[in-house]
C-alpha cells in the first residue's frame, strides 16, 4: 500500500501559508511536490522555504493540476475561484481538498455537483476546510449529543466577533467584492458555524436574516482611489432546524474590543453544552442531576481519542483512512445552499425555506 501523497497547493500567500503550507509539512506522510500562485514574490518566498524546483512553481493553476507528479490538489484562493479549480482538478483524477466557502452563491456550484457525481468517492476523495470539525471539543460534544445526554435540543445561540474590520490601513481585498468573495462575514466566518451546526445539531430548514455593511468604502489595492465595498461585515440571522430547535447567529467584525470571540451554546431540555472555540480541545458542560439541579457547569478537557488534524484527514482519507465526521464538498456544497438562502432572506426581508 502506498505510503504518502504527492500534493500541489494553489494559492500559497496569506492564511494559506499557516493553515496549508506549514500544516502540511507536518504531516510525514504528505510531500508538497508543487505550488502556484499569480504573485510571483509569495511564490518564490514559498519556493525557497519548502524547496521547490523553479520548474515546479506555477503562476497558472491548469499547469500544476496537469502536472503528473501530483496526486492530490489544495485549493486556498478566493472564493470565486474554487468551483473551476476543484472541477479541473476532478476531472484530471485528483483528490482534492478546498477552502470554504466552496464557492460565492449556489447556483455556481452546479458544475461541481455535476462532476461529483461521475466520481467514485472510494477512489477520489473530495473534501472541504470546515476547520471546526477538527475541533476535539467539537468532537466530543457530537458525542455527548449522540447519546442523548442534553434531550430535545431547544435552542442554539452562536456568536463570532472580530473587530477585523477597523484594522488600520485595511484595504479593498477580494473579500469586499461581491464578484470575487460573494459574501461578507457570513461566508468568511459564518460559514464555519453554519457547517457546525449542521454536524452537531441537524438541518436547516429555513432562515430570516439582516447583514450591514459599516464600513462603506476603502482603498483600493492599487492605491488608486476609494473603492466601493460590497459584502457585509455584520450579519444576523435566526434558523429553524429540523428537529425543532432555533438557532440564532451573530457575526460581525465590527465588534470593537473583540479581537476573536467565538461563543457557541446548545441548550437542551437536559442540560447546556457551551464553547469558546479558542479553547480547541475543552467546552463548559451542564448535564446530569447534579449540574442541572445546580444550576452550574463545569468545564471538561476531550479526552485524547477526539483530537483529529485538518489536513492529516485529507491524507489520510486518500491512504485509505477516512476520518469520523469528514467533512466532503457534498457538505460544502450544501453549507452554500444555506449562505444563499441567508442572502436571499436579507435581500427580500422574508423567511427563505431551504
Amino acid at each position: 500500500m502506498k505510503s504518502y501523497v504527492n500534493v500541489g497547493i494553489i494559492g500559497v500567500g496569506g492564511n494559506a501559508r499557516l493553515a496549508h503550507v506549514n500544516a502540511l509539512k507536518n504531516v510525514k506522510e504528505a510531500n508538497i511536490v508543487a505550488i502556484c500562485d499569480i504573485n510571483e514574490e509569495i511564490l518564490n518566498i514559498v519556493g525557497d522555504e519548502l524547496g521547490i524546483p523553479q520548474e515546479k512553481r506555477y503562476i497558472n493553476y491548469e499547469d500544476l493540476i496537469c502536472d503528473t507528479d501530483v496526486e492530490a490538489v489544495e485549493v486556498c484562493t478566493p472564493n470565486y475561484l474554487h468551483v473551476p479549480m476543484a472541477v479541473a482538478a476532478l476531472k484530471a483524477g485528483k483528490h482534492v481538498n478546498v477552502e470554504k466557502p466552496v464557492s460565492t452563491d449556489y447556483a455556481s456550484t452546479a458544475p461541481l455537483q455535476e462532476v461529483l457525481s461521475e466520481i467514485d468517492p472510494e477512489k477520489q476523495v473530495a473534501m472541504t476546510c470546515f476547520s471546526y470539525r477538527f475541533s476535539s471539543a467539537v468532537r466530543y460534544a457530537k458525542w455527548i449529543l449522540d447519546k442523548g445526554m442534553l434531550g430535545d435540543i431547544v435552542n442554539v445561540k452562536v456568536e463570532y466577533l472580530k473587530d477585523s474590520a477597523f484594522m488600520k490601513g485595511r484595504k479593498l481585498e477580494w473579500r469586499f467584492i461581491k464578484e470575487l468573495g460573494g459574501t461578507g462575514v457570513l461566508g468568511d466566518l459564518g460559514a464555519h458555524l453554519v457547517d457546525m451546526t449542521r454536524l452537531l445539531v441537524g438541518e436547516f430548514t429555513s432562515v430570516a436574516a439582516h447583514t450591514e455593511i459599516i464600513v462603506k468604502e476603502r482603498m483600493k489595492m492599487d492605491g488608486s482611489g476609494m473603492g466601493k465595498v460590497e459584502t457585509d461585515d455584520f450579519c444576523s440571522f435566526i434558523a429553524r432546524m429540523d428537529n425543532g430547535a432555533v438557532a440564532d447567529f451573530t457575526i460581525s467584525r465590527c465588534a470593537i474590543g473583540e479581537h476573536n470571540t467565538i461563543r457557541y451554546d446548545i441548550y437542551g431540555t437536559k442540560g447546556l453544552l457551551s464553547f469558546d472555540l479558542n479553547h480547541w480541545d475543552s467546552l463548559k458542560v451542564c448535564v446530569g442531576e447534579i449540574d442541572v439541579n445546580a444550576k452550574g457547569m463545569h468545564t471538561v478537557t476531550a479526552p485524547a481519542e477526539f483530537k483529529a488534524l485538518q489536513e492529516q484527514t485529507f491524507i489520510d482519507a486518500i491512504l485509505g483512512k477516512k476520518n469520523e465526521h469528514f467533512p466532503s464538498l457534498y457538505d460544502a456544497i450544501e453549507c452554500q445552499k444555506i449562505l444563499s438562502a441567508i442572502q436571499e432572506a436579507d435581500e427580500k426581508k422574508i423567511w427563505v425555506a431551504i
